[in-house]
């Protein structure tokens, strides 16, 4: 039976208690000195590379999000991780403003569900922005209307799907699909509350507006691809580029449109003159015929050229790039 004690059992414990007291009192010490303090308030599940691993990925996916959504804009976006903390799922929905904007990503082919959190103002300024306003703040806080989440949806939301997917392949190839927008943190279903997430929080810097997005990331979805976090991009800069990436890039880029514009030079008139201009009449610039003219990309000067025809086509032959500043020097 396990509950009788053997001879050797016996005989240790008579002479653990005939041990004079200070060789007792140093095993106790020595035994106080083994053991290691474990609050089970801050749970520690992740691991120091788990985390450096986790790091890696949203430092990417920072940086692609960040230059997507700046051309969006046509302003400039800055995001980048600010830290990595690990608490329970409880601790972290009451930490969260109500109302907010939290996003559920259904991610496959894992059981699980991560939460991304904008804040109501980070919500506003994108949305007024997307919608051709300055990006100004609203005058009091409130939840995003039926109007507001459609375009918050499409425009903000659906490019993560693709970007988070890309900053993942390295680890674990997973999709991420929007699978709904919640505005109360108390409704959030996705893990119970005493369940282990990795919070990663996100510096936001869009004009003069500076808040923080988190990304909510539960043990329990991650765990299948726990082994992988440690292990990956961990030589990811000695790798060779991949080819086809390449030539993709490359025709992305080819296929861009950018706004070319040949200035042949300005005049200063009168409205009166303006008003009174008519089909033969003359205006005299400030360059002369064969003086080099500016050809601007967007609002930048490139390059310089000299005016001519092509055929029954007026046309100018670039005789210069401009390397300066801004593109105004030579």
């Amino acid at each position: 039976m396990h509950d009788i004690l053997s001879q050797e059992e016996i005989d240790l414990l008579i002479q653990a208690a005939t041990a004079p007291k200070h060789e007792q009192d140093v095993g106790l010490a020595l035994d106080a000195a083994q053991t290691q303090a474990y609050d089970f308030s801050k749970p520690n599940k992740f691991a120091k590379e788990h985390v450096r691993g986790l790091q890696r990925i949203h430092e990417q996916f920072c940086r692609t999000y960040a230059g997507l959504m700046s051309a969006k804009l046509r302003s400039r976006l800055d995001l980048n991780v600010s830290s990595i903390t690990q608490l329970t799922f409880g601790d972290y929905v009451r930490s969260l403003p109500n109302p907010s904007v939290l996003s559920i990503f259904e991610v496959s082919p894992l059981d699980g569900t991560i939460v991304i959190q904008f804040t109501p103002e980070i919500a506003f300024v994108l949305h007024d922005r997307l919608c051709g306003g300055p990006g100004r703040l609203p005058e009091r806080t409130r939840g995003l209307t039926d109007i507001e989440v459609a375009v918050f949806r499409k425009q903000v939301l659906y490019s993560i799907n693709a970007l988070l997917a890309d900053a993942w392949t390295d680890v674990q190839p997973l999709q991420f699909d929007l699978a709904g927008i919640e505005s109360n943190p108390q409704f959030l279903q996705i893990a119970s509350d005493r369940d282990v997430v990795a919070v990663v929080t996100l510096n936001f810097k869009l004009n003069e507006l500076q808040d923080m997005i988190t990304i909510c990331l539960p043990f329990r979805t991650l765990e299948p691809v726990m082994s992988k976090l440690t292990q990956a991009r961990m030589f990811e800069s000695l790798r060779p580029p991949d080819p086809a990436q390449i030539e993709r890039l490359k025709a992305k880029v080819r296929s861009a449109v950018v706004p070319v514009e040949v200035e042949l030079g300005s005049a200063v008139v009168t409205v009166q003159d303006l008003l009174d201009l008519d089909v033969g009449d003359v205006i005299l610039l400030d360059r002369t015929r064969n003086e080099m003219i500016d050809v601007k990309i967007g609002t930048l000067t490139k390059f310089k050229a000299t005016p001519g025809r092509i055929g029954n086509k007026f046309g100018v032959v670039i005789t210069a790039v401009c390397h300066g500043q801004g593109g105004d020097g030579e």
